[in-house]
């Protein structure tokens, strides 16, 4: 078919485009070596120590710079063409893209649809996925890459250094060390975001309150949990989407609201669970909220957090006015309680 086709083609482009930037990042880390060690050599060829630094050692030094300072020219206008090259491959990504999107959408209106509404959430739900994947996928770049990337900058500078100078070498292999923590430390973090493991051991309740602990902490907020009725076993996945259901609302309520006090209520119900957020915050106008994800996605929370509710064939009440506050109720259908 025409569409796979086109996936094809776009795949390989894609590919060629990340392959282009990995072929950079290595230019650059051996663009910083070579820097380094022309730092290094500069370091040993001081005039200040002419005196009892053997001449023929400087010569070697002078020559070695130069050398370096030639390569590193090389590197330098390699970096520059494959820079360009990268551009011109993420301009026919763009393009390969907007072609299948049009495809994919050409597809979609030959498919038979019940209603103009389920198109649309259909649709929405595909962007809220992509724009899950495109906020893993920055965390992932902005943090832990580009740190690793540095580690094994460091790793191979220390492998230089270790016979020139032993004691540099130590003390950036303690950077190294505690760098390596950090990174564990960030992506132990990532995890947890992306699956509670208390969740599967302690059950939805001690979960919520721990992760809302760990709000109240980052966001010196005071959050304050109720939990009504008795509480029974869920399936895992309505567990988790409530939770992510009450972390988003929190999450909102603290970067735009500026509340002082933040209510969550979970109530086992017969045959339903409520979720109840509310907070005294700045609030908002319900009736011109915009849903459109802006460039920087902070706007996609709210759309979000619906189409996790409709996907739990669930129901959402939005109340909030300016400078009073904002209420939200999510209720979804427990059909049995035991199945999970």
């Amino acid at each position: 078919m025409v569409e796979e086709y086109i996936q094809k083609i776009y795949e390989e482009l894609l590919k060629e485009e990340q392959d282009s930037a990995k072929r950079i990042s290595d230019l650059q880390i051996h663009l910083k070596e070579t820097q380094a060690m022309i730092h290094l050599l500069e370091e040993t060829n001081d005039p200040n120590f002419e005196s009892f630094t053997p001449r023929k050692v400087n010569a070697r030094n002078k020559q070695k710079i130069d050398e370096l300072h030639a390569e590193m020219k090389e590197v330098e206008e390699a970096i520059q063409q494959e820079t360009d090259y990268h551009t011109q491959q993420m301009e026919k990504v763009e393009e390969a893209a907007k072609v299948l999107r049009q495809a994919e959408a050409d597809v979609a209106c030959r498919c038979d649809r019940n209603t103009l509404e389920e198109e649309r959430y259909h649709t929405s739900l595909l962007e809220t996925q992509e724009n899950e994947r495109q906020r893993i996928s920055r965390e992932l770049h902005d943090s832990t890459v580009q740190n690793l990337t540095a580690m094994v900058h460091m790793a191979e500078l220390c492998s230089k250094l270790v016979d020139m100078d032993p004691i540099r070498c130590k003390l950036e292999l303690n950077k190294m060390i505690k760098n390596l923590r950090e990174i564990i430390d960030d992506t132990r973090k990532m995890i947890y975001n992306l699956r509670p493991m208390s969740f599967d051991d302690i059950g939805l309740d001690i979960t919520i309150e721990r992760t809302l602990d760990k709000l109240e902490a980052t966001g010196t907020k005071k959050i304050h949990f109720v939990v009504e009725g008795t509480p029974y076993q869920l399936k895992p996945i309505i567990g988790i989407t409530l939770l992510r259901i009450i972390q988003e609302a929190c999450s909102n309520a603290i970067c735009h609201a500026n509340p002082t006090l933040i209510h969550v209520l979970l109530r086992y119900e017969q045959g339903a669970i409520t979720v109840i957020v509310e907070d005294d915050g700045t609030g908002f106008d319900v009736h011109i909220l915009d849903e459109r994800p802006r460039d920087d996605n902070s706007g996609f929370g709210m759309s979000m957090m619906k189409e996790r509710v409709y996907l739990l064939s669930g129901s959402i009440q939005i109340d909030s006015k300016i400078g009073v506050g904002t209420k939200i109720i999510v209720k979804v259908p427990i059909s049995n309680k035991e199945e999970f």
